[in-house]
């Protein structure tokens, strides 16, 4: 039986691959060490409690008395009494500055209704009282066969009033229509700037918008109209409102 040789540097061989893989483990050994130093650090820290800030509770502390003052009389005045924003300095009533807005159909239908004949110079004269009228519109469709009626027209051009006139369209049903409610609301924001009140006869919901509109912009809107024929939408957003039956004594012929 032959023997095989035995390897010499058997012994070497060993100690280098355990010396290898020494040195292959020595970062991981250290990243443990580490590891564990961290966890000594950390189990001796000891554990602090703040005090909690009650955030919520003190804003609410500081706003609600704010909240509070707000909320009297002063800070919300009642429908219709709303404060004149770009009041101009005037101690005198002869000082302000009016304009006049009417709607012709509107007011011809509501007169109509209470069977009054309106004489248009007393009209101006009530509606203006002591202050100082600086346009008067009259809006009105007309019918170019009707020359009564346009006598009257140019019997209100030449009495103080500015008149604005759209021909009738005629439907297929037979029925007549011309609505001027886009020249209502045109003229009254334009003039809106220039005075302090305005004054709108009429009773249509649809001018609800514009009347609000132009009061945001400080100045004080009246309406008249003949109750039974005037928007809820419109009595809500105007300063002060009058029933053009009220009226009766001092603008009838």
């Amino acid at each position: 039986m032959q023997l095989l040789p035995q390897p010499r540097n058997n012994k070497k061989l060993t100690l280098k691959v355990e010396s290898d893989a020494h040195e292959h483990l020595a970062p991981y050994s250290e990243i443990e060490s580490k590891i564990d130093n961290h966890a000594d650090i950390t189990s001796n820290v000891k554990h602090v409690s703040y005090p909690k800030i009650r955030v919520a509770d003190s804003m609410e502390d500081s706003i609600m008395p704010a909240i509070i003052g707000l909320s009297n009389a002063e800070n919300f005045p009642a429908l219709g009494r709303r404060e004149r924003r770009n009041k101009r300095s005037s101690d005198s009533p002869s000082e302000e500055r009016v304009a006049i807005f009417i709607d012709g159909a509107n007011l011809f239908y509501a007169a109509m209704h209470l069977n009054l004949e309106i004489d248009y110079t007393k009209l101006l004269r009530c509606l203006v009282k002591q202050r100082q009228l600086l346009r008067a519109y009259f809006y009105t469709p007309v019918d170019n066969s009707n020359e009564k009626q346009q006598g009257f027209l140019l019997w209100m051009r030449r009495n103080g009033y500015r008149v604005f006139t759209k021909d009738l369209v005629y439907l297929p049903d037979g029925s007549k229509k011309a609505n001027m409610d886009v020249e209502i609301t045109v003229d009254m924001l334009t003039l809106a700037r220039y005075c302090d009140t305005l004054i709108l006869l009429s009773g249509d919901g649809d001018l609800a918008y514009a009347v609000n509109a132009v009061a945001y912009q400080g100045v004080q809107v009246e309406v008249v109209s003949l109750s039974s024929m005037t928007s809820e939408s419109l009595i809500d957003v105007a300063d002060s409102y009058v029933d053009l039956e009220q009226l009766r004594e001092e603008i009838q012929k």
